[in-house]
């Protein structure tokens, strides 16, 4: 048992660039790939997530300072920290005994609703399993048994699965048919999409509101080039940055940081969708030939979504609006700080969800920040329980996740506070 704990433990921590392409040879050859064309796919995934990690390190490295100035500028001092996804899924993974038994069960349950056809996706994004991790841990900390942390982790994920297969259309129309056959069940993504469909659909039936449209690739000649991704990066870089009081040319490298990161994302997410392809073609022709009439996808990380230009840019615009809401909500006790740098995941789905009206995007935008901010501080206790149990962070703080990966889980742990756990 404890070799298989080990195992699981050392693949895990390879990272996505290495542990998917072995996943994703693997299943290539499952689904009679030959062994080279597998390989190569695989070499090309884990080439992909290595362009994106290192390139959005970029943005991470650029953006830190920058907010911790804004922070210090702005005289926030909020007392539950946000430790970020580093820290929380470290903790979701600090129980090897829970860590398999959930890993076996999310799959089991993933091939089960397959084969009834109740999903039509394959989750193979293992390293994503953390978020079911994470909850099911929350759970297992307010109930004290193991097995009603299986239970809500689990559930969370059907729950990802149900919507990932809902939201595929509207990805495709808005960013591309190349994703077509792909399932995307990280974090909250899965239910922020219907939600901001919802926001969408409120601003349709307000007189005048709904008129508004602002489509950076519908702008009028004139200013069309300012919807260019190298253009952006580097306007709204020299902007963030003479907002924390940066000088001349501290702007220029934090501007021009900015749009290289624009630029070079959607080209890393290209290899990554090249490996990707082959192999999705493969699952195609072998279920066309083996379940005729079913449609099969596979489950991977939404960081393929994030190369797009305007979530890049809607996430860096809400870096100062997420700073002014954490000091005006009332009731809100969280300091962002690691999570502001992971925005642009936040705003994949207010973009897609209004099909890229940036006015409505924005609107949909504060209104998840507005709900992240109250469930992170909601959950503030049982991270920061959660944190010193697995000894990832000090006893007598306060720590807690800024990020929309709590939005189901919030919603699932509710029953068990009311039930008086």
């Amino acid at each position: 048992m404890e070799a298989v704990l080990n195992f699981i433990k050392t693949i895990v921590n390879l990272g996505a660039f290495v542990m998917m392409p072995i996943i994703i040879c693997i299943l290539g050859m499952c689904f009679r790939m030959k062994f080279k064309d597998a390989l190569r796919a695989g070499i090309m995934v884990g080439i992909g997530f290595k362009g994106i990690s290192l390139t959005a390190g970029l943005i991470s490295s650029t953006m830190t300072p920058l907010v911790e100035q804004l922070q210090q500028l702005w005289g926030l001092s909020l007392n539950a920290v946000d430790v970020g996804v580093p820290v929380v899924s470290a903790i979701a993974f600090s129980d090897g005994l829970f860590v398999l038994i959930m890993f076996a069960v999310v799959l089991l349950v993933n091939v089960v609703l397959l084969l009834l056809k109740v999903t039509k996706t394959l989750n193979i994004d293992i390293w994503n399993f953390w978020h079911y991790l994470f909850i099911g841990t929350l759970a297992t900390i307010l109930t004290g048994n193991m097995w009603v942390g299986v239970l809500f982790g689990t559930i969370y994920s059907v729950c990802n699965l149900l919507l990932a297969d809902h939201n595929q259309d509207i990805i495709c129309e808005v960013c591309g048919e190349q994703y077509r056959g792909l399932s995307f069940c990280t974090m909250a993504f899965p239910v922020m999409l219907p939600i901001v469909q919802g926001v969408d659909w409120v601003i349709d039936h307000i007189p005048g509101i709904r008129n508004i449209d602002i489509n950076m690739h519908k702008l009028p000649g004139i200013f069309s080039f300012l919807g260019e991704p190298s253009i952006l990066g580097l306007v709204i870089g020299i902007i963030l940055a003479a907002l924390g009081q940066y000088s001349w040319d501290q702007c220029l490298v934090v501007g021009m940081s900015l749009a290289a990161a624009m630029v070079l994302l959607p080209r890393m997410i290209s290899l990554l969708v090249e490996g990707l392809s082959s192999v999705v073609a493969q699952v195609r022709d072998f279920m066309t030939e083996h379940m005729p009439g079913r449609e099969f996808r596979i489950g991977m990380d939404f960081a393929l979504l994030v190369g797009d230009p305007d979530m890049i840019s809607l996430g860096l615009v809400m870096v100062p609006v997420s700073l002014l809401l954490a000091v005006v909500l009332p009731g809100n006790t969280v300091l962002p700080v690691i999570g502001l740098t992971n925005l642009s995941y936040m705003m994949m789905a207010p973009v897609i969800g209004t099909k890229r009206n940036m006015f409505r995007a924005f609107i949909a935008g504060v209104i998840a920040i507005i709900m992240v901010f109250y469930m992170a501080t909601a959950l503030a206790p049982l991270i920061t329980e959660a944190g010193v149990a697995a000894g990832l962070v000090e006893a007598g703080g306060t720590y807690s996740l800024f990020n929309t990966g709590e939005l189901i889980g919030f919603l699932l742990l509710i029953p068990l506070g009311l039930f008086g756990y």
